[in-house]
Formats: C-alpha cells, sequence, structure tokens
C-alpha cells in the first residue's frame, strides 16, 4: 500500500529529528577530533627530519592515518613557509617542507602555540572550481590577496577540485587572467577528489538536491584534509553550512552571486505555458518548494552573509531574514582599466564584444540571432554601420568548447553571417581582452537576471557603451542614471544622464509580464545605436565610465572584504 502524505510527512520530519540529533552529538567532540593531533606527533616530526638529515636527498613523509589532517594544520601554524603543506600530489603523507628541515629546531619549537610570537590564522576559502577563471573567481582571488594584506601573519587555505593542474599553475593564471599579485608562501592547496558530485552531469535527475548532498560530502573531506579557523564560502554551497558549523565550530562567512535557488526560479516555473495541467511541472515546483525551505534552513549556520549586488541581496533578504547581509560589489578592476583618451574625439572602432564564459544562460545565441535580424533589416549600404562582434570567454571543459562549434555554426552557416563581421576568441589572455576593451565601441551583456555582471563595469571602465539585458543587476547597479556635474547616480532617468541602453526580448522568462513595453529588442537596439553621433558616444562613455569609477574598484572590495574580517 502506498504511503499517504501525512506518513510520508511524518516520516520525513523523524528523520530530520534524528540526523539533527546525531549531527548535535557528533558536533560535541568533531571540532577537537578535526584539530588535535595525535600524541607524541612533535617527537615523530622531529626524528623524521633528523632521519632525513642522515641520508642525502630523502625527504621526510609521514602518515598520521586519521589524524593527518590535524597534523597539516598544526604545521601550517609553525612553518616558515605553509604552503609546502599543500596535500598536491601526496594521497595520505606529509613531507615537510624545505625551509622547516633547514630550521629544523626553532620550527619544532614553534610547534608549541606559547612559544610562538605571532598569531597565525588559517582562513578557509571553499571554491572547487578555483581555476574556472570567471567573475566568481575573480571574487575569490582577490578577497584571498586582500586576506594575506590585512593579515601578514594569516595563511590562506584554497579548496579545490581542479587536480588536472598544479597550484602553481593555478596562481599563474590568476596572475595571466586578472593581474593580481598574490604571496604564493601562504597559499595552502587541499585539493579534493570527489568534485564530481557537485558537478550538475553527475546528477541528470534531481540535480539541486545531488549537488547540495554532493558539496555536504565534498565539505567534509576538505575539513579532514585541513580544518581552518574561517570559513569562507564563495561559490555558492550553502548545504555546507550546517556541517562546517556542527564539525568545526568556526565562523562561516559567505558571498552569494546569486541564491540557489529563488523566488524567481518558482515564478518563472508557475509561468510556464500549461503548468496548472502539467503534472510534471506542479511535482517539479513543490520539489522546489521544499528545496527552498532547506535552504532557509542553512542560513541560520552564517555568521556574516554578504551578496554582490542588489538583486541579489533583495533575495537573501527573503530567504535569510535572520543573518546579517551586507552588499559588497565585486572587485571589477576599474583601476586597472581606465586609459587617457581624448575627451573631444571619439576614435574607437566600430565592434563590440561580448566578455562572457561560453555558457547557454549567457546567451550567445540570443545576440547571434538579433544581429542576424538587424543586418537583414538594415539596408545594404547601412549594414557596415553595424559594428562587429568579438566574442571573448574561458571554457572549462569539452562542453564548452562544443558550444563554442555550436555558436560557430549558427553564426556562420545557419545565421549566414559575414565572417569579417563575428570574431570567437576563448582563452585569451588578460592584454588581449584589455586591448579589445580599449579599442571597442560597444559592450554587450544578455544574460535575463544578471546577479551582477563584473563584464558590464569593465565596459564602462573601459570607456565602452553598455547594451544590457534590462533586468538585476546590469538595471539595478551598473547602468543607472548618472549625473556628470554633480558626480553622482540620480533617480530619474532621461537623455541627459543616460550610461547605456536595455533592452528585453520575447525569450525572457518574465516577458509576457508586460514590463517589456518600455524597452527595445536587442535587435532593435543594434540599428538605434547606429544614429550615434560620435558627441552622444563620447557624452554616454564618460558618465558611465564616472559612475563605475565612484561605484566598483578592487580597492573598494578590499575595504569592504576586510572590514567583515575585522567584525568577526
Amino acid at each position: 500500500m502506498l504511503m499517504s502524505t501525512n506518513q510520508f510527512f511524518g516520516t520525513l520530519l523523524a528523520l530530520l529529528a534524528a540526523t539533527a540529533f546525531v549531527a548535535k552529538v557528533l558536533s560535541g567532540f568533531l571540532p577537537h577530533f578535526l584539530t588535535a593531533p595525535p600524541a607524541q606527533w612533535r617527537l615523530r616530526v622531529n626524528k623524521a627530519i633528523k632521519g632525513a638529515e642522515d641520508t642525502t636527498g630523502k625527504i621526510p613523509a609521514m602518515n598520521f592515518g586519521w589524524k593527518t589532517g590535524s597534523v597539516r594544520r598544526q604545521l601550517i601554524l609553525a612553518s616558515y613557509k605553509p604552503s609546502a603543506y599543500s596535500n598536491e600530489g601526496f594521497e595520505s603523507k606529509i613531507q615537510v617542507g624545505v625551509e622547516d628541515r633547514k630550521n629544523r629546531e626553532s620550527f619544532i619549537n614553534r610547534m608549541v602555540p606559547h612559544n610562538r610570537n605571532y598569531n597565525r590564522i588559517i582562513y578557509g576559502y571553499f571554491h572547487p572550481y578555483c581555476n574556472a577563471g570567471g567573475g566568481g573567481e575573480k571574487v575569490l582571488w582577490k578577497a584571498v590577496e586582500a586576506t594575506l594584506q590585512r593579515d601578514p601573519e594569516g595563511v590562506v587555505a584554497v579548496y579545490s577540485g581542479d587536480n588536472d593542474v598544479s597550484g602553481a599553475e593555478i596562481l599563474n593564471n590568476v596572475t595571466k587572467r586578472f593581474d593580481y599579485k598574490l604571496d604564493s608562501s601562504r597559499i595552502v592547496f587541499v585539493f579534493l577528489k570527489r568534485r564530481h558530485l557537485v558537478d550538475p552531469i553527475t546528477w541528470p535527475r534531481l540535480t539541486l538536491l545531488g549537488q547540495a548532498l554532493g558539496s555536504v560530502i565534498l565539505a567534509i573531506e576538505a575539513l579532514y584534509q585541513l580544518t581552518p579557523d574561517v570559513w569562507c564560502e564563495t561559490m555558492g554551497y550553502p548545504f555546507t553550512y550546517p556541517v562546517v558549523h556542527w564539525f568545526a565550530r568556526i565562523p562561516i562567512i559567505t558571498y552569494t552571486h546569486y541564491p540557489v535557488i529563488s523566488s524567481d526560479m518558482l515564478e518563472k516555473l508557475v509561468l510556464t505555458p500549461g503548468f496548472k495541467t502539467n503534472l510534471k511541472l506542479k511535482i517539479k515546483y513543490y520539489y522546489w518548494r521544499l528545496f527552498m525551505m532547506f535552504y532557509r534552513f542553512t542560513g541560520n549556520y552564517v555568521d556574516i552573509a554578504t551578496t554582490n549586488s542588489t538583486w541579489t541581496q533583495r533575495h537573501i533578504s527573503q530567504i535569510w531574514p535572520s543573518s546579517v547581509k551586507r552588499i559588497i560589489y565585486p572587485p571589477c578592476s576599474t583601476e586597472n582599466l581606465v586609459f587617457e583618451e581624448s575627451s573631444d574625439l571619439w576614435s574607437r572602432q566600430n565592434q563590440a564584444v561580448i566578455i562572457a564564459q561560453f555558457r547557454p544562460e549567457k546567451r550567445h545565441k540570443l545576440i547571434i540571432r538579433s544581429y542576424a535580424a538587424a543586418l537583414k533589416e538594415s539596408a545594404p549600404e547601412n549594414q557596415s554601420k553595424l559594428p562587429k562582434l568579438i566574442f571573448i570567454g574561458s571554457t572549462r571543459s569539452q562542453n564548452d568548447r562544443d558550444y563554442v562549434e555550436e555558436l560557430k555554426e549558427l553564426t556562420f552557416k545557419n545565421c549566414k553571417i559575414p565572417e569579417d563581421m563575428v570574431q570567437f576568441q576563448t582563452d585569451c589572455d588578460y592584454e588581449t581582452m584589455k586591448k579589445h576593451l580599449q579599442n571597442s565601441t560597444y559592450g554587450i551583456n544578455a544574460m535575463w537576471n544578471e546577479h551582477f555582471g563584473i563584464a558590464v563595469v569593465e565596459y564602462a571602465a573601459s570607456g565602452l557603451i553598455p547594451l544590457v539585458h534590462a533586468s538585476a543587476g546590469p538595471l539595478l547597479d551598473i547602468v543607472v542614471p548618472w549625473n556628470l556635474k554633480a558626480n553622482k547616480q540620480v533617480l530619474e532617468a532621461t537623455e541627459e544622464n543616460r550610461t547605456g541602453f536595455f533592452f528585453k526580448d520575447p525569450s525572457d522568462p518574465d516577458f509576457a509580464k508586460g514590463e517589456s513595453d518600455n524597452y527595445n529588442t536587442l535587435g532593435g537596439t543594434f540599428l538605434e545605436i547606429t544614429k550615434l553621433t560620435a558627441e552622444e558616444k563620447i557624452d554616454i562613455s564618460q558618465r558611465s565610465k564616472q559612475c563605475v569609477l565612484n561605484k566598483f574598484s578592487d580597492e573598494t572590495f578590499a575595504e569592504k572584504w576586510n572590514e567583515v574580517l575585522n567584525d568577526l
């Protein structure tokens, strides 16, 4: 006989209560288990180093079994070069760093806390895709840089699932992509083996639930390998928060780029044609509602919840009403993008850049189809007035690379756009991207409900005119009315304070709500910008640039992030 609804929920509540009880019991001794080293561990380390001194070329390596992570923590706290204790290339052993072997006696002495004349804190940054190269990774590495600069003795542990590269290669990519200078000697990489558990490919069904469970297992693996003093979660794995609280009893800081699930997602599902009569959609709706309930629960364990934009802040305030929340705009490197150019001469090339990871949600296909429509609608003699498109972005996997090939086929084969009018550049370096930003006239962002939009800020700081979707971050925070003389944001948008152009599209999930009547389509926007004079381009560009220089910068992000660390 099938279980009744009341029985189902009764069983579910009983399981949750049992889980909470077990977690509470475990949380009584797990923090000590994860951080307290075994008996005579210092003696073992000392003997291993002395033994290696007597044998040429031998490197002392030790296996402490279940206590390996707790010993790694103690060695990092005492080390002259903490980065030596990354678990890169080692299954279960810890190798003693070169600097610590050279200073054996003082190193062994520093293992006793009251013998240290410094206070070292380990800041753990949980970011399994730290080498991806997108906006989220830019936030991560600027936060790491700010943390290390704020605390000269502090150590950052980066929990990564990028096992196909070394820690040195990751840091080299950070410099190449973001131009950040990091003290590599105080960065410890903890490589995790089970990242596939948070990959959506692993969970073709019930993806949200699967990734949530996977993140819990991944967090436990991270804590087992090395328990930090502060847990900084900058990628969006909220179900790790209760685990970290119960297992480690340490402060938790979160940086949310967008909610895992939001009222917008639920509304989008309800607005789907045929929702009322489609059983599958209704089941999905209630599944999401249940998931939202658990998501709300995770916020109880957050000490400070930071968000990247007004849109995200509004949603997180609904989901976690009791947590401490702050908006910290992402680091956009506006200081590095501004360059001197004539204020009364527009000499940029007639081209538009699209900087976005090559993923479907960035809606590259919408841009291509809209551009093709504008080409078709333009008279032959006016087609040259349309800007050339340059797509720039990173590819994280073979799926992303296959997606680029789809875009090329759509562009040149299906839409028959001339090859000299569209260009694709994948995984290009920072300097190449910067050169395109300095030479181009427009920057496009087509994503619906882009939570913030670092690329849009980069467009504006570089002097480009933004063409953006009228939603979320670009609408609420970035392409806002700006009074150049007063040097401040104003409420009412007019032609005199415009900083860019907005568009909507019939493919938008909320297009039918009627708000789209005030906006052009992207195809129409392409045609509209062909009519701009050089003077109008200069005015819009100057207002947009001044706006982002005042509101967003790496320095501002670092200051705000350090305020959060200070408040802990």
